[in-house]
């Protein structure tokens, strides 16, 4: 390793070579690593030294990740509205989503607000527990986990970029979300879909295609006709990636119902390019419908059955048809299998009676238990075999053979 203190000199006008008065140091501490020269200033040759061992100390300490790095110094310095607001040119640059982007910036700033945060150091996990704690009296876990997610996201991002050592909301838990849903949904059995639809009128397309495609409520608004090829072997939609949840394009095959109900649409609509829908109901015009074909809004145990619905109806009828999960999971394009099976899937409407009643039969004719006066419950089975084997008692040879003895002599 290298470590010296020097006074760099110069020529003066006169061509005279004059050395600095300042001391200057100079170091490196790995073989074949550059020379690295630092400033010192400072008249004292011993001050010098001192501060170049305390400058080589720091480094070494910081390539051990024993110290934070000027990086993280100087982030420290800077609000934490300063790094969002770089956070934020990064997720444009990255192509996120508008609405995405928007609903980060607010829930940052509006945390940093209620806690106090004004930098990055004033970021603790007591903190946000407090603030968390606060706001669960009026927001559901769903709501708290994805403000935990906005604000981790940046504290990662900044550890990513080399601004931050350490993410202080590391081992901050999520909160429980099963079973305390604030909104559950169920899925429409086929009798109810199909009055469902026989009482929609003119809406009967947009939720047709709703339970048919799994589109949500924003994609169906945004489909076009040029997004529709009912021409093709198998028909299909092509959902646009700017139209998705998440961003990503999709081909959803289409039920020759949902075909004949395209075709006799198109021919009496507009341009080819147009919207498919001007106009997709309400809650308040998909309640009355549900009104209308005598289907309750929300069950006995308090599921309801809105719009956003009609997907968990497509994942409910696929299963329980016998569609292989995978497939299904591809089909309401789900990123995880556990959306699928447990959030979507509505159990209610497996077939577990059918299930049970399948299991092959062990029991054999006669095996019908008799209660006689006075004794124990006994078998047909047994009390022939007991009446016809007296003379020849079977042989009890295994690790309880002694029990065939007890009582003897």
């Amino acid at each position: 390793m290298i470590c010296s203190v020097y006074r760099p000199s110069r020529r003066n006008n006169k061509g005279i070579r004059v050395r600095s008065r300042t001391w200057y140091g100079q170091y490196r501490l790995n073989p074949g690593a550059p020379i690295t020269k630092v400033p010192l200033h400072t008249t004292d040759r011993q001050v010098a030294e001192k501060l170049l061992r305390d400058i080589i100390t720091q480094r070494e300490r910081q390539a051990a990740g024993l110290a934070p790095t000027n990086e993280v110094k100087d982030a420290a310095l800077r609000t934490i509205e300063d790094h969002l607001n770089d956070y934020i040119r990064d997720l444009r640059a990255r192509g996120r989503a508008d609405d995405y982007i928007y609903n980060v910036e607010r829930l940052v700033l509006r945390m940093c607000s209620e806690c106090g945060w004004t930098h990055v150091g004033h970021i603790t996990a007591k903190s946000f527990l407090t603030w968390r704690e606060e706001r669960a009296r009026t927001k559901a876990p769903k709501t708290l986990n994805q403000d935990l997610d906005c604000i981790r996201g940046l504290l990662q991002w900044m550890n990513r970029q080399g601004s931050l050592d350490v993410d202080p909301l590391v081992n901050v838990s999520k909160a429980k979300t099963l079973g305390k849903e604030r909104r559950v949904r169920r899925a429409m059995t086929t009798d109810e879909f199909q009055r469902f639809l026989a009482v929609a009128g003119s809406r009967r397309l947009p939720y047709l295609l709703a339970g048919y495609t799994g589109l949500r409520r924003s994609e169906l608004g945004a489909l076009r006709w040029a997004d529709i090829h009912l021409e093709a072997q198998q028909p299909f939609i092509s959902v646009r990636a700017s139209t998705t949840k998440n961003a990503r394009p999709a081909l959803i095959p289409l039920h020759p119902d949902t075909v004949s109900a395209l075709l006799e649409a198109f021919t009496g609509s507009g341009a080819a390019d147009g919207l498919v829908f001007t106009h997709i109901p309400d809650m308040t015009t998909f309640r009355k419908d549900l009104e209308r074909a005598r289907i309750p809004y929300k069950d006995a145990l308090g599921r309801q059955a809105d719009f956003h619905a009609l997907r968990h109806t497509l994942a409910t009828q696929l299963m329980t048809s016998g569609v292989h999960p995978r497939v299904v999971m591809e089909i309401m394009r789900h990123s995880d299998m556990k959306l699928t099976t447990r959030i979507y899937l509505d159990a209610s409407q497996l077939p577990t009676a059918a299930a049970v009643n399948s299991l092959p039969k062990i029991c054999v004719q006669g095996c019908v238990q008799k209660v006689v006066p006075g004794c124990q419950e006994v078998s047909n089975v047994s009390t022939q075999q007991t009446a016809n084997d007296q003379s020849q008692p079977p042989a009890n040879t295994g690790v309880n053979s002694d029990l065939s003895r007890v009582g003897e002599g």
